[in-house]
């Protein structure tokens, strides 16, 4: 691996040789280019791939998902220079696709685009979020490659915490969920999304703040995307242009305070905050009425996609601002916030639709009593991988029995169909009739990617690698590890809900030190290890 540093920041190039050839023709001794060599230019001309005329193709598969581009060693060519079309993609079937079909898109990321490559050359091109890359020739000529390399970047941590159970499709969830994050971690700051949504999304960045103070500890990628969002925008304007995502704003702040222990940070921030509440309260009634002054087509209302435009828009906004209040009355008083709290409350017992919608009434105050099974009902239909956290931690409080072969049922689907990070979104009812994102569609068979997504995620749009979707690791951390935080770790106790699992350790660091943890057979062994 190469490692630099960039702005303060370690990352690292990972150069990761294709694992299968997936399709190609025209294209002789194509197998050399899974053959690890020298990546080097070279006169040697026996352990080369050879594009043999305009039309040659190849279809790599890298194994798993990767945040980077391409890079062609290049022997010789026919011509001084000849052009490639190079189409990158986070399924086989996206990497196969023209623009526009089946929703396929340059958004974001260039990811189909046409390169211009000269003899004996070692050149990179591309940035993206993909797996799979299908290269074309596409000029008279024949080309020989002696590699083609994707180069993944990724950042290094100074820290790095692990967490491994007796339970293996656990694990393999866990080590998902926390590559996912990783490559999200780009530029000193936290992605959405390393396809699409390249930016830094107020509500989206709340459960990778949390997993990834959980795995890193504290660090800088987490107070950029938060002083980012607050300097981007003016009081007067809504955080992401709209007002929950300021909401979520507040929420982050004060858990990364709680989970990092950095009061400096949030004695630097909170008057921001505190005018956030403000102005949340000065758009609510006595009565409850809420109105953000807003145009028609402005998201006034919004808790998730699923349940934008419909009645549960409302009461998750209503409930999300509740929790926003509550949060920050934990650290500290505030006539604001105990104003939403009062002119909302009345959210909280009203008939709900989705699952996402209840759990927020239960984490804003509702009362969580065991006959309220509504969360379980189906098992994991209804989830979504950016209220997921939510949706879990709602069903704990409520007493649920079933979060575990939940989490496995979901997660699990997605691992099922090949993915090797969570995505952006996921129906578990997906599964039937689907195949594999390392395989075309069969006949008759569902494309999970191309064919299912909604909203502004449909088809090939849908990112297959979205850092939200992290947020089950934080849930297991936190309900069946059972660690609790306050204060970065000055007070913490540890109560596992193992529901099963025969064995679980993990070692993460905290603002004083490491903290292992070895649950065995239901006993609990724990030390902190000071810096």
């Amino acid at each position: 691996m190469d490692y630099w540093k960039e702005d303060n920041y370690v990352y690292c190039k990972e150069k990761i040789l294709p694992i299968s050839i997936k399709d190609s023709k025209d294209v002789d001794n194509v197998n050399e280019l899974l053959k690890e060599k020298e990546a080097s230019v070279s006169f040697e001309t026996t352990q080369v791939s050879t594009f043999a005329k305009k039309g040659a193709y190849v279809v790599l598969d890298f194994g798993k998902e990767l945040c980077g581009g391409l890079r062609f060693i290049t022997r010789a060519i026919e011509r001084d220079d000849v052009d490639l079309r190079i189409t990158l993609g986070e399924s086989l079937s996206e990497a196969c696709s023209n623009l526009g079909e089946k929703n396929a898109t340059n958004d974001h990321s260039p990811r189909d685009f046409n390169v211009r490559i000269s003899n004996m050359s070692d050149l990179t091109f591309g940035m993206s979020g993909f797996r799979f890359a299908r290269i074309e020739l596409l000029t008279d000529s024949f080309v020989l490659f002696r590699n083609i390399i994707a180069v993944n970047t990724l950042p290094v941590f100074e820290k790095e915490g692990y967490i491994r159970t007796s339970d293996e499709q656990l694990n393999k969830i866990i080590d998902t969920a926390i590559y996912t994050l990783k490559l999200n971690f780009q530029n000193g700051y936290i992605w959405d999304g390393i396809k699409r949504d390249r930016l830094v999304w107020s509500g989206d960045l709340n459960q990778e703040i949390i997993t990834s103070i959980y795995l890193f500890g504290d660090n800088k990628n987490i107070t950029n995307s938060l002083s980012f969002l607050r300097k981007e925008t003016p009081e007067t304007e809504w955080i992401n242009t709209i007002p929950i995502y300021s909401a979520w704003w507040v929420i982050n702040l004060c858990d990364y305070c709680r989970l990092s222990g950095n009061r400096v940070y949030f004695e630097e921030n909170k008057e921001y905050a505190k005018k956030v509440l403000k102005k949340i309260n000065s758009c609510i009634s006595d009565d409850g009425v809420m109105d953000f002054n807003l145009p028609p087509d402005a998201m006034s209302f919004y808790l998730d996609w699923p349940t934008y435009e419909t009645a549960d828009a409302m009461i998750g906004t209503a409930c999300l601002f509740i929790y926003a209040a509550k949060r920050y009355l934990a650290i500290e008083e505030s006539e604001n916030a105990r104003a939403i709290i009062k002119k909302l409350v009345v959210y909280l017992e009203m008939s709900c639709e989705f699952k996402q919608t209840r759990a927020f009434q239960i984490l804003a105050g509702r009362n969580a009593c065991c006959e309220d099974l509504f969360l379980e009902k189906n098992g994991a239909s209804g989830f979504s991988t950016f209220m997921s956290y939510y949706i879990l931690l709602a069903d704990a409080l409520a007493e649920g029995k079933n979060m575990l072969s939940i989490i496995k049922e979901y997660f699990g689907g997605m691992l099922s169909r090949g993915a090797t990070t969570f995505w952006e979104d996921f129906n578990i009812e997906w599964l039937d009739g689907s195949g594999r994102i390392d395989e075309f569609p069969k006949e008759g068979e569902k494309d999970i990617h191309g064919d299912y997504g909604a909203f502004c995620y449909k088809g090939f749009r849908h990112s297959l690698c979205h850092g939200w979707a992290s947020g089950v690791l934080a849930f297991i951390i936190e309900y069946i590890l059972g660690l609790q935080l306050q204060d970065g770790g000055d007070t913490y106790e540890i109560m596992p809900h193992t529901r099963g699992i025969r064995e679980i350790e993990a070692k993460l660091p905290l603002k004083k030190g490491w903290l292992s943890i070895q649950v065995i057979n239901g006993k609990l062994t724990s030390k902190l290890e000071a810096n």
